[in-house]
């Protein structure tokens, strides 16, 4: 059992609490949190200016893609598209176990607990199988030939029923449907029954992009040239809201969705869903801005992930939640500054289904510590100053142990 005592320590609960001169208790789960709490053996004064607060969480990555710097093409989401499928197979030939080790390496330094990882192939399992962070590890279902539906469903379900046998505390099981454009509807609902009745979490690509609204209204536009480009008598095969009705009952989680409306993300919360921004992947596609104010009016709970190298620089979430600040210029700094920390630890959390995210008795004691440049006055302004300065963590603990 370990005491930790810091000058801030923020809770991320329900009540936003920030506790100076705070301590936690803690072993595999946390014990107690508060101020002049019982004696214990081992009991650290982290230094001045330092802060505790719930580990990070980024919920939505594509490791598999790591060995990216400057192969692919930025600027427009078709053009990336392309270079994605030209430039694959030799991503994915020399994405191997130390690429996999620099990638999660850099998300445990920024204080990254947990990550949610979209796979396509089943490849990466062999390397994240080892890793020091908590994962839940979604296996990838994509193809809108009907011809092939039952080969292309069994091929997932191979690699699904390998990642089960694989189940740890550490390693978690959930499904992804890659987006409503390029996946058949049999396959859809074969892979979301399976995950309804094994309770697992999904996650879904959902409105990145203009090109696919304009596929999915009405069949035109950029789509229309790559799908004839790339496969034969290609239409679209589901609207956006029997695509988002398929999820009822599911816990699933809608990556993007930039180019939503207003129905479709009233469905999402009618059918309470969460909803995955990733500001910099967006920005470098070029596909606009998540309107956040907008799913916040709307009741929806949202996380921010950083997406994979395919479409980013980095996977240090200090730096992704940064970015999303600056980005949202319409948002007053401070307040945003609080949404965004929830974003990526209780929301995220809560997306993954995972018992993490705040400190609070009974939860996982997935724990960050930091130092800050200097005291804060006012309290009401941490969240703001720890997303400005802080890069790094000094201390990450994953169920209690220092990682």
């Amino acid at each position: 059992m370990i005491k930790l005592k810091a000058d801030y320590v923020l809770t991320m609960d329900s009540k936003y609490s920030i506790i100076k001169n705070g301590e936690i208790i803690f072993d595999e789960k946390i014990i107690d949190i508060g101020i002049n709490l019982q004696k214990t053996k081992k009991e650290v004064y982290l230094g001045k200016n330092s802060v505790i607060m719930p580990a990070l969480i980024n919920s939505h990555t594509h490791l598999e893609f790591s060995h990216n710097k400057t192969l692919l093409k930025y600027g427009d989401f078709i053009i990336w598209l392309d270079s994605v499928i030209e430039n694959r197979e030799e991503l994915f030939i020399n994405c191997k176990g130390e690429c996999y080790k620099k990638a999660i390496q850099e998300m445990k330094e920024s204080g990254v607990c947990a990550y949610g990882e979209i796979s396509s192939t089943g490849d990466d399992l062999r390397y994240i199988k080892h890793s020091p962070l908590k994962v839940v590890y979604f296996n990838e279902i994509i193809g809108t030939n009907p011809a092939v539906v039952d080969m292309l469903y069994q091929d997932f379900l191979a690699r699904f029923e390998e990642s089960l046998k694989l189940q740890n505390e550490k390693l978690k099981v959930g499904v992804s449907i890659h987006s409503p454009y390029s996946v058949h509807p049999i396959l859809m609902e074969k892979v979301i029954n399976l995950a309804k009745i094994n309770n697992l979490p999904i996650q879904t690509h959902f409105m990145e992009s203009k090109a696919e609204r304009s596929w999915l209204d009405k069949g035109e536009g950029e789509f229309k040239l790559f799908f004839e480009k790339n496969f034969k008598n290609a239409k679209p095969l589901i609207s956006p809201i029997e695509f988002i009705e398929k999820f009822k009952n599911s816990h699933t989680t809608f990556i993007h969705c930039v180019h939503a409306n207003d129905n479709e993300f009233q469905k999402i919360k009618e059918i309470g869903g969460y909803i995955s921004h990733c500001p910099v992947s967006n920005r470098l596609l070029n596909v606009g801005l998540l309107d956040l104010e907008k799913i916040k009016n709307c009741g929806i709970e949202y996380n921010v992930a950083t997406d994979g190298l395919s479409s980013n620089y980095s996977l240090n979430l200090f730096k992704e939640i940064r970015a999303a600040l600056l980005m949202h210029t319409t948002l007053h700094p401070k307040y945003l500054a609080k949404d965004l920390l929830k974003a990526v630890t209780i929301n995220a959390a809560k997306s993954l289904n995972l018992n993490n995210g705040s400190l609070e008795k009974g939860k996982d004691a997935d724990i960050i510590t930091f130092k800050l440049p200097n005291s804060i006055k006012e309290t009401e302004n941490l969240p703001l100053q720890i997303i400005l300065h802080t890069n790094k963590v000094d201390k990450l603990y994953i169920n209690g142990k220092e990682v």
